[in-house]
């Protein structure tokens, strides 16, 4: 059958398959798989044609979900989906990832209610595909939590929403160290007011990162406001395995999401 027709069939089997991925596919295969997940499932997201820039996002959000980069720098300005894309990775792959590489996703935000937000959202995403993947949520011996703030799914992956300002020191999941961080909106010009909180979140962001697993990485979202701040940090600082990724609404040629912004 093709792409479409098993879309379009009630063949569920061949449907999970045609979304599940593992490390023995290409990046190209799984950015396929990905996108055919997101606009099956939530078409909604895409209301305006894709920017040439989302592309990259979603290949460097999977390559730290992999562990082939240790952070990803995702700069971008507002409204330009970066958000709602990172977002959709991390429900997609808790979803079809048939390795479950990644067991301990952790969300920091400057803003509690914001990363208690994203958290709750990935949860919906997954209450929304539970026809097809109904062993998310199997009941298990082991007792597991669900709330707005935190869930662990029966295969084994644990979703939490911090906040920044939170010490980030012993943080484990039965014997999983947290590894795979992503820090979204950390940065505010309410927090760049003060140089001391500006410093406090640097040294907690840096305490979650150092009490990473072996393998875990990093994915920051923000936008660049300010060269006073932590976002200028994270651009400057050699690191290696670092990618950073800056996204202006206007370049040389003009608008880079034209489809969505004149």
């Amino acid at each position: 059958m093709t792409i479409q027709e098993i879309l379009k069939s009630d063949d569920e089997k061949a449907k999970k398959a045609l979304f599940q991925f593992s490390n023995k596919n290409s990046v190209d295969e799984v950015l396929l798989k990905f996108n055919l997940w997101c606009r099956y499932f939530f078409p909604k997201y895409f209301t305006s044609k894709d920017a040439s820039f989302h592309k990259r996002i979603d290949e460097l959000n999977l390559n730290t979900y992999w562990g082939n980069i240790r952070s990803f720098v995702d700069i971008a300005f507002r409204g330009a989906a970066k958000t709602a894309r990172t977002k959709l990775f991390m429900a997609y792959a808790i979803s079809n990832d048939t390795d479950h590489f990644r067991r301990y996703i952790k969300v920091l935000s400057a803003d509690g209610d914001n990363s208690t937000q994203i958290v709750t959202d990935m949860y919906n995403m997954l209450a929304k595909t539970y026809e097809l993947y109904p062993e998310i949520f199997e009941e298990t011996k082991e007792k597991r939590e669900e709330r707005m703030s935190s869930f662990t799914t029966s295969t084994g992956v644990k979703v939490k929403a911090d906040t920044v300002g939170t010490d980030q020191r012993g943080a484990i999941q039965e014997e999983n160290r947290q590894d795979l961080i992503w820090y979204e909106d950390f940065e505010n010009r309410t927090t760049l007011r003060s140089a001391r909180k500006t410093k406090s979140i640097w040294e907690n962001m840096e305490e979650a990162r150092t009490g990473l697993s072996v393998n875990g990485s990093c994915i920051y979202t923000a936008n660049y406001i300010s060269e006073a701040g932590n976002v200028h940090i994270l651009i400057t600082k050699k690191t290696t395995g670092k990618e950073v990724l800056i996204i202006p609404i206007k370049d040389e040629n003009g608008s880079t999401w034209p489809e969505r912004y004149s």
